[in-house]
């Protein structure tokens, strides 16, 4: 029981001391070395052959169960089995986005590795500034931690109600069924050989497990790259709180006497270099924010093309799988996860990417009601301040060619299309 309340305080970070916590982004994550592992991406040994082994294993299989469901479908359409070609369509589109994951993370591996530099950097140096910065930076980070471990869950949770559905099928088949009961021992997934029974030994055992390692694929692969996309993008939202609360406090401390006085004054002189370090400040991180989205863009930019492409038709496929069981008095459990995770899979990061579009349009108009016009000083950085705004003007999104904004009217348009 203690070691319960442990971990939980820990994950839920309830007697968390944010001022004297002191370690990088990778000590407060350290689910993220652990999970960029699966992704081929090693921080200790960054160029070891060993990184190959996981994707390559994952990419392999992938194909080979895309070619297996190619073939189901051909024959669910050939005897008119809609339902069984219907669900081998939707996994084929499911499964088909693992080599397209694995092969933009493996292509684009130092940019990953990069921004992540990049971020600790910021950890460590907001860590250093004053408690408002920490405090409210920590906490966000903290949300990070809270949302990665309710995502893992979740994606765990719809894998082992596959592989438990089945193995508690199996169990009653062992302990109670009868002879007389002619009960076929049940894979996980449809399946079907043209000139074989694949229910037979040894293929069934074969088939059970390469379908037990495909079913651990998949939601590994999903949850990894979601979590990623999501944790970078929250970072740079938490690093605009930042550049607000640098925003507010522009002009404070400052004698605004100094703009009467002479040009080569040391008084006026010493107010500009404190304003120009300010100004630079909030310009390099919103930089850093740019420059970020863009390379999460075209790292990630692929799968999210890829996975709104397909969320409308695999939305309808498990629909019509739902709507299916239910004319046979059946509710389909997994097939009603299954719909919760293809919506929650693609409303993440159009969520995310609404969240980031409004808080860059927040920064800029707390840039415009920081008092530049009011007081004197706003004469020293007036350019400054007007390129600043309009450079806030411009959406800041995920954009890659062939993909829509992403944001929640994106989410919005699948569904409806989804629907119709």
């Amino acid at each position: 029981m203690a070691l319960f309340d442990n971990l939980r305080k820990k994950i839920l970070g309830s007697d968390f001391d944010y001022d004297g916590f002191v370690g990088d982004l990778y000590e407060f994550h350290p689910q993220l070395k652990i999970l960029l592992v699966t992704n081929g991406i090693f921080f200790n040994n960054r160029d070891s052959y060993w990184r190959f082994l996981w994707p390559v294993i994952s990419v392999l299989l992938s194909i080979i169960t895309c070619a297996f469901e190619l073939m189901f479908i051909h024959h669910g359409v050939d005897i008119e089995d809609y339902s069984f070609a219907t669900e081998c369509f939707c996994y084929f589109l499911i499964i088909f986005t693992i080599p397209i994951v694995y092969t933009s993370v493996m292509l684009n591996r130092n940019n990953i590795i990069q921004i992540l530099d990049t971020m600790n950097r910021d950890f460590l140096f907001i860590c250093n500034l004053g408690s408002k910065y920490r405090k409210t930076f920590l906490q966000g980070q903290m949300l990070i931690k809270k949302l990665c471990v309710c995502w893992l869950i979740f994606c765990v949770s719809i894998v082992l109600m596959y592989i438990f559905s089945t193995t508690a099928i199996l169990l009653y088949q062992s302990l109670f069924a009868t002879q007389h009961e002619n009960m076929v021992r049940p894979l996980i997934f449809p399946f079907w050989l043209p000139a074989d029974d694949p229910y037979r030994t040894p293929n069934y055992e074969i088939f059970f497990f390469l379908q037990c390692v495909e079913g651990l694929i998949v939601p590994q692969t999903f949850s990894v790259y979601i979590y990623v996309l999501f944790h970078i993008l929250l970072h740079h939202y938490y690093l605009m709180s930042m550049m607000t609360f640098d925003i507010e406090v522009l002009f404070h401390g400052l004698d605004e006497s100094v703009v009467s006085l002479s040009y080569t004054d040391s008084r006026l002189m010493e107010v500009k270099v404190i304003l120009r370090n300010r100004m630079r400040r909030v310009v390099k991180w919103h930089s850093l924010v740019l420059g970020s989205v863009d390379a999460v863009s075209s790292v990630y930019g692929p799968p999210l093309v890829y996975q709104v492409t397909i969320t409308s038709l695999v939305t309808c496929l498990v629909a019509y799988q739902v709507a299916d069981s239910l004319d046979h008095g059946k509710l389909h459990v997994i097939f009603t996860m299954l719909f919760i995770a293809t919506c929650v899979q693609l409303w993440i990061p159009c969520y995310l990417g609404t969240l980031i579009r409004n808080k860059a349009f927040a920064v800029g108009e707390a840039m415009w009601n920081s008092g530049w016009h009011t007081t004197p000083l706003g004469r020293l950085l007036r350019s400054d301040i007007i390129i600043f705004i309009k450079r806030c003007q411009k959406p800041v999104s995920i954009k890659f060619t062939g993909l829509p904004n992403l944001e929640l009217e994106t989410f919005s348009s699948v569904g409806v299309s989804s629907c119709t």
